[in-house]
């Protein structure tokens, strides 16, 4: 697909949804441009599709789905082709089920192509090995920039097009660690060994100074021979040369050493979600489909994986729980309420007062917060804007105070105790994503929850806590009763919001350091300091040991 098709295609759709959904991407999901324009293609084509069929595309039936896939057959597009227009219409379809009220989605249960999977290849220990060695013993005047690609790409599994945009800073060689930005502007860090770790210091002091422009100082640590960045195909054919010049028989790529990686530490006991984290994979069914095992790493890791199949069976009637966050999983209301108090000083002149956190602050949405201090109505961007102005303070206030960063005690235990028994967890929290990420990256969530599950202010939330949409999210995301699931709150309108879903269960949790405790007498069942003795009706409510 041209730019030009795409144009084509877009210009002759005026489709309010699609436009909105096409915001959605951009500013909610931080998805790249380029990305965000293959979706629009993709949905627009099928929207052309329906216009053809005298068919709206809020009633779309399975039927009407798989005479488009035949037509798309009949054009003779590719299986991936077809796969990825699947994926791209049931996101949007998605989007209108969750946030533009469809009574369903029709491409939830349909099945994509299959097409033929074909695994990258990879070096052996012994053949990486003979790599290495070999590259080490050039002579020529590029051979210390090589040796350290390719110690660099086979140790820390680094994509071609992450490693050609690193820069100096970057890297931190006395720890052994490179911080990535990488696909879907996610940041991980990944490491790499002692011999990366020489190779890199012999080329940044001896090499690379020869290779920088005396007019230009270039910021990617590695150059081309012209001390410029180096593309993707220059490192493609950086290493190509580089097997050529050690006199190595095999024909290398950049794709590869990030194969051997993978395969290299799977095959010495690494766990599967570890190795997904390294390679900066959305999904473990990438990873799983990227490596290749020995017939023992694969018993081992589905035993590990999936250890007691038949106790997730039994249990029918699925109960769920689900967490505000800020000062309930994270004692922060005087970083909250020192970063809103200055913001709201600075921003537009007002002096918040202690009552104003208890009725229009704690457990309320960023643009209700702004509605209060200002009077006016805020668009997305807007709110997302000055929220992450705001944050960015929040955030260094809570980094400052190191001694009271990390979660409420006993949590950690708590859930790993769920994750024992299987019980599904959610958050619902008004921040936006700023912080989310932040609260992620700080407190390692992953451990315990998965993306979908963390409900937040994404754009879309048009009634905040306590009106119950957001915890009617979380529910529906749990695929649980409302009655069902148990409920940890510490402000007033997330309590309220919680009862206004009909939860089964609401505990609240009350810091001893709170300034102002909300009245909620009559709305709780319990009342807890932390998490470090879970009392036994909770247990009992949650059909746990």
């Amino acid at each position: 697909m041209t730019d030009k098709e795409t144009g084509n295609i877009l210009r002759q759709v005026q489709d309010p949804d699609l436009e909105s959904f096409r915001k959605y991407l951009l500013l909610i999901r931080r998805y790249s441009a380029k990305t965000e324009l293959s979706y629009a293609y993709d949905i627009a084509s099928f929207l052309l599709f329906l216009k053809k069929e005298k068919k709206d595309k809020r009633e779309v039936q399975k039927e009407d789905i798989r005479t488009y896939l035949l037509s798309l057959s009949v054009e003779e597009k590719s299986k991936s082709t077809i796969k990825r227009r699947i994926a791209s219409l049931r996101h949007f379809y998605r989007y209108l089920y969750r946030y533009r009220e469809l009574k369903d989605n029709p491409f939830e249960t349909i099945h994509a192509p299959k097409k033929a999977q074909r695994l990258p290849s990879f070096l052996s220990h012994e053949e990486i090995k003979e790599l290495l060695e070999k590259t080490a013993l050039r002579k020529d005047r590029l051979a210390k920039r090589d040796l350290a690609l390719l110690e660099l790409l086979f140790a820390s599994g680094l994509r071609a097009g992450e490693i050609i945009l690193l820069k100096k800073e970057d890297i931190h060689l006395s720890e052994r660690t490179i911080r990535i930005r990488g696909k879907g502007d996610k940041e991980r860090e990944v490491f790499f060994s002692e011999r990366a770790k020489k190779a890199m210091e012999d080329y940044a002091l001896s090499l690379r100074p020869q290779l920088l422009k005396k007019d230009k100082e270039e910021k990617t640590f590695f150059l081309t021979q012209r001390g410029e960045k180096i593309s993707e195909r220059g490192l493609e054919s950086i290493v190509e040369s580089s097997a050529r010049k050690a006199d190595f028989p095999l024909k290398i790529h950049p794709h590869m050493l990030r194969h051997t990686f993978a395969t290299e530490l799977l095959n010495n006991g690494m766990d599967l979600r570890v190795l997904q984290e390294l390679m900066g994979h959305e999904s473990i069914n990438t990873t799983s489909i990227y490596t290749h095992v020995t017939y023992a790493d694969l018993r081992k890791t589905y035993d590990h994986c999936f250890p007691d199949p038949m106790k997730k069976e039994e249990r029918k009637m699925q109960k769920a729980v689900i967490f505000d966050f800020n000062g309930t999983m994270f004692f922060d209301e005087d970083k909250h309420v020192l970063s809103w108090k200055s913001f709201a000083k600075e921003k537009f002149g007002v002096d918040l007062k202690d009552e104003d956190f208890v009725n229009h602050i704690h457990g309320h949405s960023n643009d209700s917060i702004l509605n209060f201090l200002t009077g006016k109505t805020f668009s997305t961007e807007e709110v997302l804007k000055l929220a992450e102005e705001k944050e960015k303070e929040y955030q260094k206030l809570c980094e400052r105070d190191e001694k009271n960063l990390h979660l409420v005690l006993g949590l950690p235990e708590f859930l790993d105790l769920l994750q024992k028994e299987h019980v599904p967890v959610a958050i619902c929290t008004a921040s936006m994503k700023p912080n989310v990420d932040w609260y992620k990256k700080t407190f390692h969530l992953e451990r315990w929850f998965d993306d979908g599950h963390i409900i937040y202010d994404d754009g879309t939330l048009t009634k905040g806590k306590p009106d119950p949409m957001i915890y009617n999210r979380a529910i529906k995301a749990l695929n649980v009763k409302a009655e069902d699931c148990l409920v940890f709150e510490d402000a007033l309108s997330g309590i309220l919001s919680a009862r206004n879903a009909k939860v089964g269960m609401v505990v609240e949790i009350d810091d001893v350091n709170r300034r102002d405790k909300p009245p909620v007498e009559g709305l709780v069942d319990l009342v807890l300091a932390d998490f470090r003795k879970v009392p036994k009706e909770i247990k009992k409510f949650l059909e746990i040991e």
